[in-house]
Formats: structure tokens, sequence, C-alpha cells
């Protein structure tokens, strides 16, 4: 498949379901969240307790057998309490959607659903440590804080507003989250409903390790090497151009041009990048845009040269 048959080299739009069809995995999540949050309204007055019943997080169920209780409270929320959902998503559409542009969409969405996972199965350990009493839980909480713990370390400096008021940078705004989470887990009163601080600091645990690590969910599953953060550079070496050799535009094509090591390679043909490309637009799918080298990026350069010269 050459560049110009991918979706996002396409001049027409292809109409509403087309343009839904192109929306990444933070959107989706958004969507399905709300629309399991719709059937909850519509169940509540089930006999059997409807969706919610269902999915909550009980740690004595769990622990019965019922695991799904790990991973659909995640998708659940207050059904009494709009502002529960709505922060929720608010916090996923703004950080998300940028971590997923970073890491890729599927290791984003594999990454946020570990990290709701792993939130309650902390909170289901403090349980069976005698930490926490038995309680139900549910919300998207314990994933959304280690959204926002990573891109807290990502971008430590970014200003926001705290209450949609007090500017300071958003490495200081998480960590008083995560003060106030701790606070309640130890038994500090924080406000007057009931929350699952624990959840929220094992999501913020989750994300801090993530992190840390360099871990990549997909590459684990997959086999293939995780992508370090920092990398050495690749032994790659810059042809110089020849001053008044050659019209213009060659001229311009040769001064970066970056090839591999070994005898003079001149420029690679329309044919060749369009058989390479594909190959690193996958990798960006995989594993996200900082995983490519700097040939790679040269690469995608080209091909969009390429298209250009073909729309002409």
């Amino acid at each position: 498949m050459g560049i110009h048959d991918r979706d996002y080299y396409r001049d027409d739009s292809g109409g509403l379901l087309s343009a839904w069809g192109r929306q990444g995995v933070t959107v989706w999540l958004i969507v399905v969240t709300c629309g399991v949050w719709l059937a909850q309204l519509v169940s509540a007055d089930a006999g059997q307790g409807g969706v919610t019943d269902f999915g909550i997080y009980d740690p004595r169920l769990i622990l019965g057998g019922e695991v799904w209780r790990l991973l659909t409270p995640v998708f659940l929320h207050s059904e009494s309490k709009l502002l529960h959902i709505a922060f929720n998503m608010l916090i996923l559409y703004w950080a998300g959607s940028r971590l997923e542009e970073r890491y890729g969409g599927r290791e984003f969405l594999a990454f946020y659903l570990v990290a709701g996972v792993s939130a309650n199965l902390i909170y289901l350990l403090a349980y069976v440590a005698h930490l926490v009493l038995p309680s139900l839980a549910l919300g998207a909480s314990g994933a959304v804080t280690a959204v926002l713990v990573v891109y807290a370390f990502l971008n430590p400096r970014q200003q926001v507003l705290l209450f949609f008021v007090i500017p300071m940078p958003i490495w200081l705004m998480v960590a008083i989250y995560v003060v106030v989470d701790a606070l309640g887990a130890v038994g500090g009163r924080v406000g007057n409903e009931p929350v699952a601080y624990v959840v929220h600091l094992g999501g913020a645990l989750f994300g801090f390790l993530y992190y840390q690590s360099g871990w990549r969910l997909t590459g684990m599953f997959s086999g293939s090497t995780p992508t370090p953060r920092r990398r050495a550079a690749p032994r790659l070496r810059v042809v110089p151009a020849e001053p008044d050799d050659g019209p213009p535009d060659e001229r311009r094509e040769a001064v970066g041009a970056v090839v591999e090591p070994g005898p003079r390679a001149g420029g690679m043909t329309d044919e060749s990048i369009e058989s390479r490309v594909d190959r690193v637009l996958d990798k960006v799918s995989k594993l996200g845009q900082d995983s490519l080298t700097s040939e790679e990026r040269e690469i995608l350069f080209r091909a969009s040269e390429v298209f250009k010269r073909r729309r002409k």
C-alpha cells in the first residue's frame, strides 16, 4: 500500500461516520464511559440493580471470583453526581489526548486500562491487609490520576488554574492532589463525601512507575523492546550540497539529506520511499513519534514531498 492510499492523505471528508472513525482512543474512551453512564441511569430501577450493581467494585465479590470488577468500575460513575463523570472526562480529554499523541493509540489504551485495574487492585490489597474497611467504589479516578501524573512529569512547568482560578505549575497541582488523597487515606477528613482515596493513590503510583521505568505495555505483549526515553544518536552522516551544481530544488534536497553510512546514496526514489513509509507509520502507531530515528523522520518528510508532487 502506497502513502497515497492511506486515509489521512485523502482529500474527501467521507462524511460524519468517517469523521467519527478517525477519532482517537481518548475520544472513544470518553464516548464509551458516557454511554455506560447513561445505561446506569436507565437501568437504575432494574430488579437486579442494573449496570451499576453488575460492575461496581466490591472487594468481597472480587475475592469470591468476580474479578471483572477490577476493570468495570473504571467505566462506571455516580448516577446522582454529574460532576463526578464530568471532571474525570474533562481531565481525560485534556491530558489523555496529549499522551495518546506521544505514545500512540494502542499504548495509551493499554496504559489507561492497566492503570485502572492496578489502582483497584491496590485498593483490594489494602482491604486484604485490613488497612481499609470493605466498601463499594466506582469511577475512572484511578486511571485518570495515572494519566495526570504522567502528563505532569512530561510537562512539569506548564501553567494550570487550580479550581479554574489559582495559577500554578502542573507539578504543584498534582502534588497537592496527591497530598489531599494521602490525608484522606490515613483518616483525615477531606470534604463530606466518601472517596476511595487509596484508588487515587494507586493510580498515582502506577503513573509514577510507568514514567520512571520507561515501560511500554504493548511492547511487553508483542515481545519487542520498550522504547527508552533517551537513545544514542544513530550512526548517520550528512551529505553536503555542491554549492553551484544543479537547479535550486536539487541543491536544497542535497543539503541536510541524511543517508546511511557507506557510499554516497544520492536521493531515495519515490518507490523506495513508499515501500518504507508503511513500516515507519506502523511504528508510530505502536510506539508513538518519540520512537522514530532521524532516518525514519527523514523518510516521512520525503513521503510528504512525494505526495505534494503527485497532487500538482
